[in-house]
């Protein structure tokens, strides 16, 4: 699969996808943050965006650990270069925090490794627009359990390493897909395996910035 670059423009609040789903960069700009500042502290891989989200006028607010603050049930969104409508947009609709849940394929209880389960309500749609502006046969966007964090609250540190056994064994009657491709919509759930009873979750699929959603 080719995997040449392309930095994609942002519409406020986004995860850009810089050519595939092992491609992503996160563009935003803290109010109180200038751009050359914000770059400078994250190597280059940040740069600054609208302050507010241009299809909506929203004020749009980054918290220092470069994540774009949410809602539940509100939508990050990606907006590819030249193009008024978003290409990609992620939202994460509900958390519940269960303290165990079903074996898949054997009906035993089982417990989080890290402490709670953290079962997530997703939906997810990248519009055929996104294969245009990128160099590559296949365009996606992981969905699966490796690309979320979660952290104890705004501008705390986020852990990644929430996908365990445990959590990949449980039974996800209505499992989210593990990606979404170009010109799809899904909806789904996925498992987390976390330290956090309550904080964020964040979709953050290169660990360099993502969107966050308070639970």
């Amino acid at each position: 699969m080719n995997q040449k670059k392309r930095l994609l423009s942002l519409a406020a609040g986004a995860i850009v996808a810089a050519g595939t789903v092992t491609s992503v960069v996160l563009v935003n700009q803290h109010n109180e943050v200038s751009a050359a500042q914000a770059t400078e502290s994250q190597n280059g891989q940040v740069a600054g965006v609208a302050a507010t989200d241009p299809l909506t006028g929203a004020k749009v607010y980054v918290d220092s650990e470069s994540q774009v603050v949410k809602e539940l049930g509100e939508a990050g969104k990606l907006t590819v270069q030249g193009q008024k409508q978003p290409s990609f947009e992620i939202t994460v609709n509900k958390v519940q925090v269960l303290k165990s849940c079903t074996l898949r394929g054997f009906g035993d209880e089982i417990k989080p490794v890290n402490g709670n389960f953290l079962l997530l309500d997703v939906s997810a749609t990248l519009d055929a627009s996104a294969a245009k502006a990128v160099d590559a046969e296949v365009v996606l966007m992981p969905l699966d359990a490796s690309v979320f964090g979660v952290s104890a609250g705004e501008n705390k540190n986020v852990s990644y390493e929430l996908d365990s056994i445990a959590s990949y064994s449980c039974d996800v009657p209505d499992a989210l897909d593990i990606a979404v491709g170009a010109g799809d919509t899904v909806q789904g759930q996925v498992m987390l395996d976390s330290p956090y009873e309550s904080g964020q979750v964040v979709y953050d699929p290169e660990k360099t910035g993502g969107w966050t959603w308070s639970y």
